[in-house]
């Protein structure tokens, strides 16, 4: 009895025990819980207001799912958030291995002041021949059927049928029969006029006349078939002499003070090896979309071994060539646009990765690599593939991007135009002076664009004004557009003096004639900017020959 009392007191304990640890465990789980719940829903609250997605930040919802463009999950707009650099792009871990981001950082490269180029081999267009019909003719025979055939001097390429030169035959004949010297020399030189030989005139049979190659080397440019008929002065093929060929290369416009004529060059030729020639002309203008000139060398081929058409590569090692340090970076990670080469450069901190575009200023350059003169330095960790996939998302971010440099600072001078009234024959000057300057801009003309700016700030200087903080403004404005770098520059400034002008002829129409406002929504990156003109006619001042029509009349001044 005593062994069974005392078991059940020690059971009882047990299970009081037990009672007590399950409701303390319970209920800090379930505290646990509920903060964690509550911390989430405050979370929620304070983070998904907003949804977006890492590779579409333009993409907004106010709740969570995918995204309508890529499909990815959305994740609460503050994640990103950019607290390393406000103008940056940031992206997700996943958002740069679907872009397929490489990036490397700069050190200094000893290099060879070398300087590589790439071209292709082409005929020598100095030593071909063409060959034309002066005279109507139908062509009988074609000895010759396809671009490439060899022919040799002399040669019988085709047979013509030519009435006309039957005709000259004929007359030939009677004038030797008559012995008619005066006659006589007047057929030789219609004959001449011809570019024919007094012997092809005399071997025409029938009308049927002999067409000869002038030189030896092969067919280029065939325009005729057997059947065609010819009119007079028609082209029907060229002869070109393979013995010496071009190697016409591109040489960019950072390179181009570096070369000149009489340079040599090693030329790499596939399966052929090296060959040396000497530069024997520079193009003197620039290919407008690859920011290129052509320079040409003439190299022997005396086995015809080399073919046109043939891509080669070359080099030029200068005679004081020497090791020199510089910031080399490869090709892939310049985007270049007109006069502006970008780079992105990649900032980290603990809150993620973002990328930034950086202007550069480029120099010397080589197949793979191209040297940076300004706009990074060592120790900079730089995109070398997916560069073009982040200017993009810049783009939709309205960043800073390739096509769109962030904008400066706007320096127009704080003035109340619209309470300003200057003298009218001075306000006239200026006007027609602007009027002058809105022609240059929208004509592409850059030079005259600075000159009349230039002149209309000198008239400004000795002009009297009653009101001297509007002329002070005035010259501000147009000591901007007179300073401009390029034309690009000129052009935003141009941006400001155009809302002074208008504002200020609103109040008071200097001409004798009406005056438009015109707008162009796409100017000043897609802000819209407006100028004025005294025709209906859209000159877009802004953007010249690339959409000089760009615009609308927003309203007149009379």
């Amino acid at each position: 009895m005593k062994i069974n009392l005392k078991t059940y007191s020690i059971g009882g304990l047990l299970f009081g025990i037990g009672i007590l640890l399950g409701l303390f465990l319970f209920s800090s789980d379930e505290k646990s819980q509920n903060e964690h719940a509550n911390h989430k829903h405050h979370q929620e609250n304070v983070d998904a207001s907003e949804w977006t997605c890492s590779m579409h930040p333009q993409i907004r919802q106010d709740e969570s799912g995918d995204c309508p463009i890529c499909g990815m999950d959305l994740i609460p707009a503050s994640q990103m958030e950019n607290d390393i650099d406000p103008d940056a792009i940031k992206m997700s871990k996943t958002a740069r291995k679907l872009a397929q981001i490489e990036t490397i950082t700069i050190e200094n490269q000893d290099h060879e002041s070398n300087m590589n180029f790439s071209g292709r081999l082409e005929i020598n267009q100095d030593e071909t021949q063409s060959i034309s019909a002066n005279f109507k003719a139908r062509i009988e025979r074609l000895y010759v059927n396809e671009d490439g055939e060899q022919v040799q001097k002399g040669q019988v390429i085709a047979e013509l049928y030519a009435p006309e030169i039957q005709i000259l035959k004929e007359e030939l004949e009677l004038a030797k029969r008559q012995e008619n010297e005066m006659l006589l020399k007047s057929i030789t030189t219609k004959i001449e006029n011809f570019q024919l030989a007094v012997s092809d005139v005399k071997s025409i049979v029938n009308g049927r006349l002999k067409l000869r190659s002038p030189k030896t080397g092969v067919i280029s440019n065939l325009k005729v078939k057997e059947g065609d008929n010819l009119k007079a002065d028609q082209q029907l093929m060229r002869i070109a002499d393979l013995s010496t060929l071009w190697a016409i290369v591109d040489v960019y416009e950072n390179d181009l003070n570096r070369i000149k004529k009489g340079d040599e060059l090693n030329i790499r030729i596939p399966n052929q090896g090296e060959i040396t020639g000497k530069i024997s002309f520079i193009s003197p203008v620039l290919d407008a979309n690859s920011r290129s000139a052509k320079a040409r060398l003439v190299i022997q081929n005396p086995t015809r071994s080399l073919k046109p058409g043939v891509f080669i590569t070359a080099e030029l090692i200068n005679s004081n060539s020497e090791l020199k340090t510089s910031l080399m970076i490869p090709k892939s990670a310049v985007l270049w646009t007109g006069k502006r080469s970008v780079v992105y450069q990649q900032l980290e901190n603990e809150n993620g990765v973002c990328f930034k575009m950086k202007e550069v200023e480029t120099g010397a350059s080589s197949s793979d690599f191209v040297e940076i003169l300004s706009g990074l330095q060592i120790g900079d960790e730089i995109v070398i593939h997916g560069a073009f996939s982040i200017d993009s998302e810049a783009q939709l971010a309205n960043k800073p991007s390739m096509m769109n440099p962030k904008t400066k600072e706007n320096t127009k001078p704080n003035i109340a135009w619209k309470e300003v009234r200057l003298e009218q024959e001075n306000f006239g000057q200026i006007m027609k002076s602007y009027l002058v300057l809105k022609e240059a801009l929208a004509e592409d003309k850059e030079e005259k664009s600075i000159k009349i700016a230039k002149e209309l700030h000198q008239k400004l200087n000795v002009m009297n004004f009653e009101n001297k903080e509007a002329k002070k403004a005035l010259q501000e404005l147009v000591g901007d557009v007179q300073k401009s770098k390029n034309m690009e520059d000129a052009r935003q400034h141009f941006q400001h003096l155009s809302d002074a002008m208008i504002e200020l002829a609103e109040q008071q129409n200097p001409l004798n004639e009406m005056l438009y406002v015109q707008f162009c929504p796409m100017a000043d990156n897609d802000q819209g900017a407006f100028w004025l003109s005294t025709e209906p006619e859209i000159k877009n001042p802004y953007f010249g020959s690339m959409m000089l029509k760009c615009g609308n009349v927003d309203r007149e001044i009379e």
